[in-house]
């Protein structure tokens, strides 16, 4: 079959990792024909190009937004609705000829997918991985009856946990909605934690965001200081917004946190997370946690904020420490300093669990199934 799959950013974070496993799984074990559509030239579609797949660049404008103030987002909202019908008919007069079989949308910030899908007389799979409006206070630039049109229409709504499926369910009662873990293909390798020092290292792994929380977990570095506890470090790993970013670093310069480290964006996540101890996740909202299964796969114990997809995957005080209250979370992190042996038991726990259940090719195996099924005309 041929797919189409349209992604609304060119870097490897989140959504566009998952997306890049699954598209090459897809071609390499299932024999089907990806194509990507794609805003700009860069890392993933050099690696796509590498293994025969065609990506096709193309503006895509985000069809809902962060909603700051009514005149700005009115404005806005005239300017995107009118590059997204141009960006729209563009795409299918490029596609129109190319037999598509199903277009697959990564991610709910994109409606572009909804409209091709009817012009193409194809099918559309509407892969939904976040909490917009609840994590980024996002608003479409569209009608709530023409948001509510299209996702009902779509042949499928994917979600990657429970608890997108439950948000989804209640505002789109009559979506049909599946969900799919989303899954890791990284293999399962040995930490080298035999250390010299007695230093546990924490790390968060991921876009720095004000709603990703990484703040939170500075606040709590101090609280461990002011506790007298200092054989810990804290690296949060990746790159972000620059407003925010020089906020973190103002913070950690303050209040002279040499513990923490920002290292920014490793390509090679494997090889730094074998150093690590324990993993971090704060958001409130998190679709799914692509990372927390890395930190699972490198046999760390998981600290995670016990809400949207992390409170799924991470199983409390087995796999890791859920929490709530701050004061919950810099007692963890207490609790995992001063207890190696626990760090070992629940790191190996969650290796087992996120070998067991989180695994790229469990979920293209789901979703190659899903689109067989598609071909077929069979009920999903």
């Amino acid at each position: 079959m041929k797919i189409l799959f349209i992604t609304h950013y060119d870097n490897m974070y989140g959504a566009n990792k998952a997306l890049f496993q699954l598209i090459k799984l897809l071609k390499t074990e299932y024999g089907e024909e990806p194509m990507l559509v794609i805003p700009g030239e860069g890392e993933m579609s050099r690696e796509l190009k590498k293994i025969g797949v065609p990506c096709i660049i193309s503006p895509i404008t985000q069809w809902q937004a962060v909603y700051t103030s009514p005149m700005r987002f009115f404005v806005k909202k005239i300017l995107r609705r009118k590059q997204i019908a141009a960006e729209t008919e563009e795409l299918y007069q490029r596609l129109k000829d190319c037999k598509i079989d199903v277009i697959h949308s990564n991610s709910s910030v994109i409606g572009h997918g909804a409209v091709l899908a009817k012009k193409l007389n194809c099918k559309h799979l509407w892969h939904i991985r976040e909490f917009s409006k609840e994590h980024f206070g996002m608003k479409y630039f569209y009608s709530s009856k023409r948001v509510k049109e299209y996702y009902e229409t779509a042949d499928c709504l994917l979600t990657i946990s429970d608890s997108l499926k439950e948000n989804y369910q209640e505002k789109y009662p009559g979506a049909h909605i599946l969900r799919i873990y989303d899954g890791v293909s990284m293999e399962v390798s040995e930490a080298n934690r035999n250390k010299a020092d007695e230093i546990v290292r924490f790390c968060y792994v991921g876009y720095f965001f004000p709603m990703k929380r990484q703040l939170s977990l500075l606040k709590a570095c101090r609280k461990l200081k002011e506790q007298g506890i200092r054989n810990f470090e804290l690296y949060l790993v990746g790159e972000g917004k620059e407003k925010y970013t020089k906020e973190l670093q103002s913070y950690i310069e303050k209040h002279r946190l040499e513990e923490v480290k920002l290292p920014g964006y490793q390509k090679d996540v494997s090889s730094f997370l074998k150093k690590m101890d324990v993993g971090m996740i704060a958001s409130k909202y998190e679709g799914f946690g692509l990372v927390t299964v890395e930190y699972m796969l490198h046999g760390l114990p998981v600290i995670g904020y016990r809400s949207g997809g992390t409170s799924e995957i991470v199983l409390d005080e087995i796999t890791g420490i859920l929490y709530e209250e701050e004061d919950k979370l810099v007692a963890s992190m207490k609790w995992l300093i001063e207890d190696e042996d626990l760090r070992k038991k629940m790191g190996e726990a969650g290796k087992n669990r996120a070998v067991t259940n989180f695994t790229g090719n469990q979920n293209a195996k789901e979703i190659a199934l899903l689109y067989q099924k598609f071909k077929k005309g069979e009920r999903l």
